[in-house]
């Protein structure tokens, strides 16, 4: 009887403290996310080229480009 009670104290004491170490770690860590955005730049140097040739744009799917941590 007393060593099913220490066995099971002992697997709860486990799992309480692996749950704390694993929350503690996620909530501390900050993360960057990858985020897309228009790509004013190059959409600006087309299109003063472009007018400059006489040529109208029209963007159907605008440029993207990768931004971390916005």
């Amino acid at each position: 009887m007393k060593t099913t009670i220490a066995a099971s104290l002992f697997a709860l004491s486990v799992l309480v403290t692996g749950g704390c170490s694993t929350m503690h770690e996620k909530s501390t860590v900050a993360v960057a996310h990858p985020v897309d955005v228009d790509d004013a730049a190059y959409v600006a140097r087309v299109e003063r080229v472009d007018r400059a040739r006489g040529v109208t744009v029209r963007w159907v799917n605008p440029p993207q480009k990768r931004v971390t941590g916005l």
